[in-house]
């Protein structure tokens, strides 16, 4: 999977707070959910909420061949159930790349499903789901996707 990605992010539900040494005014753009994405602490910081509504999303503005990505996360407390959070990086196009980390709703009491999955050249079936043994909506919680020329790692 040489194939540069774009940052894209997808999110359905929860409240994400992302930090890196870029800045975020320059390096990315906020594509859907209007005020739902802020940028804060002088461009350090991207906040992404959900509403009743919606959630929100966004893309960088250049492409990445390696990465390593940290995403605070808290979800959604109580019957959750058919609500999605993610984030995941993909290139553009029919036989696109990709590198997903999803977290599946539930109903109250049931255990909270981790989700990841690798696309190659458009082809997936790389999934594989974990049961969280703690609960990810008392506290933000850290996931990482440490991504280089030999390897995907998920971290949590």
């Amino acid at each position: 999977m040489d194939t540069p990605l774009l940052f894209l992010l997808l999110l359905i539900s929860s409240r994400l707070l992302l930090t890196v040494s870029a800045n975020f005014y320059n390096d990315v753009d906020i594509t859907w959910g209007n005020d739902r994405a802020k940028i804060l602490d002088n461009g350090q910081q991207l906040q992404l909420t959900l509403d009743p509504t919606s959630g929100c999303g966004f893309q960088s503005k250049e492409e990445y061949l390696f990465a390593k990505i940290d995403m605070q996360i808290k979800l959604v407390p109580g019957n959750s159930a058919g609500t999605v959070t993610a984030y995941y990086l993909s290139s553009q196009g029919p036989k696109h790349d990709e590198i997903d980390y999803e977290f599946l709703g539930n109903l109250s009491g049931d255990p909270y499903i981790m989700h990841t999955n690798v696309f190659a050249q458009g082809l997936g079936n790389r999934e594989q789901q974990f049961y969280l043994w703690f609960d990810p909506t008392l506290d933000f919680h850290t996931y990482s996707v440490l991504w280089t020329s030999n390897q995907i790692m998920y971290v949590f």
